[in-house]
């Protein structure tokens, strides 16, 4: 089978090592599964702030980033796929045990425990323990994932058109007109704005599920 996936950040990362693990193998012996990467920026890890170009991500995203948490069940999920990632990830930033929300003013709006009440607290085996919510940021969680997956596994690529075909693999158009690449899956991991989704509606003018901000 040959797979696409669009985008190489958090998700399109993720699931590439997800599909490595648990993905069937082909019943022939001698074959395997095609899982390529596309992405429009430079995702080299050994480049320097300063080398940066336009063609690289920018550093404002993938370098400074922003801070996020990464909740128990998102980390019960990196470890089923790879406990040394689990330690990659957790050792990239910091336990919060109680997540405290607050407006605008600093007033408190709710707190609440980031783990369940039966975790398991009084069980000497840390093992059976239900984490906390982790505290990190995207560029740390990121550079975790992406430096398990070969470099030869990413393309640096924008692409221009998906085109979802019943009939018969997809296609995928390039910006810089080369040639369309046809492939068994595509996995749109380009943002709620990506090129990807619009492959599912063809023929609406506009996105008719735009996403939501409340």
């Amino acid at each position: 089978m040959k797979i696409v996936i669009i985008g190489a950040g958090i998700a399109g990362c993720a699931g590439y090592l997800e599909l490595q693990k648990h993905l069937p193998r082909p019943t022939k012996s001698d074959e395997s599964h095609e899982i390529t990467i596309y992405e429009a920026y430079n995702t080299n890890l050994s480049i320097a702030a300063d080398e940066r170009t336009e063609e690289h991500t920018h550093s404002s995203t993938l370098l400074v980033g922003g801070g996020l948490g990464v909740a128990p069940n998102g980390l019960n999920v990196l470890k089923r796929l790879d406990e040394e990632l689990l330690k990659d990830v957790v050792r990239g930033g910091y336990v919060t045990a109680i997540s405290n929300m607050k407006n605008k003013n600093g007033w408190p709006l709710f707190s609440m425990k980031s783990a369940s009440s039966d975790d398991n607290s009084n069980n000497n085996n840390t093992n059976n323990r239900s984490p906390h919510m982790l505290a990190t940021s995207r560029y740390s969680l990121w550079t975790a994932l992406r430096g398990r997956i070969p470099d030869h596994r990413i393309v640096h690529k924008r692409i221009s058109q998906v085109v979802a075909r019943p009939d018969g693999r997809n296609l995928i158009h390039f910006v810089d007109n080369s040639l369309p690449v046809e492939a068994d899956l595509v996995i749109g991991a380009d943002g709620v704005r990506g090129t990807a989704k619009r492959a599912l509606f063809p023929d609406a003018e506009e996105d008719p599920y735009p996403p939501n901000y409340e």
